[in-house]
């Protein structure tokens, strides 16, 4: 069987081909563009006589850009030209080269904050132990042991270099010393709120030197209160300053010329506690009668059965006034003698009480 050539269908497909061939030519981009569709963009073109072409526009050719000229500029508000910084000087190879500045080095924080905490760990341990001591101090040495009499030969060392004691001493001419109670005898002694309930050097007994002026009749006390001497924790206790300060008032009395050394008693006694006196510190104690002329009109002519007292009690080292009193004190070579009157004079020296 012979092949047979379909020539119809080639003839009909040179006629669909020969008015494609009349079409204009088209100008396809040589890559596709971003922006078109992808659909058109993969669109292949066809020869296909079902699907006419339709023609496309020509493109619209891109209007020029006006050129618009710049706006004037104020001479004023331009800025001038940078003027060039000069160059370096240059460097001379023989010179040595300038060593650069250092910095200053932050001072480190450590070892302030050391020192702190250490000054603050010793304030603190220091206070408590004060606080505690004055709160609870240690039990003081009885009377008469070895501990008393050490601490009472301490109490002289110290008391030896203060300057009031240094100043009195000074002039044994003018002002006459001597201890406290050295006198009284052991009997007596012993019933003796002072010299015997408070001796030693927990109370009274520890340092108290008594000095009188011959001339002016003056009497000065320096003494140490003792830790038995309290009422409130390192605080004397008032009646305890008041005892003190009654006695010397009647020493100074006694002393005095207008009595001729005979006994009295106490009539009137006032105190005016200024400051807290210490009982770990030393104090003078400055005692003086009154004269004719210091007395009111009342009581002028009356001084030879009346004797008046002023005295204070201030610190030996600043001086500060804590006690100040005032007493009156009746006896002596009055109509009324007092336990008989008798004359404590022997042979024109007085008692050293």
């Amino acid at each position: 069987m012979a092949l047979r050539i379909q020539y119809r269908n080639l003839l009909r497909t040179a006629q669909c081909q020969k008015p494609a061939a009349d079409l204009p030519a088209r100008s396809f981009p040589a890559k596709p563009s971003l922006l078109a569709p992808r659909h058109r963009q993969q669109q292949p073109f066809s020869t296909s006589l079902n699907k006419r072409q339709e023609p496309r526009q020509p493109p619209v050719p891109e209007q020029p850009t006006a050129i618009v000229p710049p706006a004037p500029v104020d001479p004023s508000l331009a800025r001038p030209p940078a003027t060039p910084s000069p160059p370096p000087p240059p460097t001379d190879p023989k010179q040595p080269p300038q060593p650069q500045p250092q910095q200053p080095k932050k001072p480190s924080r450590l070892v302030p904050r050391l020192i702190f905490a250490l000054a603050f760990t010793l304030a603190g341990g220091l206070g408590g132990s004060s606080l505690r001591l004055a709160l609870s101090p240690p039990d003081p040495p009885a009377p008469a042991t070895a501990e008393d009499a050490y601490t009472t030969r301490v109490l002289h060392e110290q008391a030896a270099k203060l300057p009031v004691v240094q100043q009195l001493n000074a002039d044994a001419a003018t002002w006459e010393s001597w201890d406290a109670y050295e006198s009284l005898p052991a009997a007596h002694r012993a019933q003796h709120i002072t010299a015997g309930a408070l001796a030693g050097s927990r109370g009274v007994g520890g340092y108290q030197r008594v000095w009188w002026n011959r001339r002016t009749g003056e009497l000065v006390s320096v003494i140490f209160f003792g830790s038995a001497t309290t009422g409130w924790p390192g605080v004397v206790h008032g009646g305890c300053l008041a005892t003190v300060l009654d006695e010397s008032c009647g020493r100074a009395a006694f002393k005095d010329v207008e009595w001729g050394g005979r006994t009295g008693m106490t009539a009137k006694l006032g105190l005016e506690y200024k400051r807290i006196t210490m009982a770990n510190g030393f104090y003078v104690v400055r005692v003086k009668v009154r004269g004719e002329e210091d007395l009111p009109e009342r009581e002028r002519g009356k001084r030879h059965y009346k004797c008046w007292v002023d005295a204070q009690v201030e610190d030996a080292v600043t001086g500060a006034v804590t006690v100040t009193a005032e007493a009156l004190f009746v006896g002596g070579q009055g109509k009324k003698k007092v336990n008989g009157g008798g004359a404590l004079v022997e042979t024109g020296q007085h008692v050293k009480f």
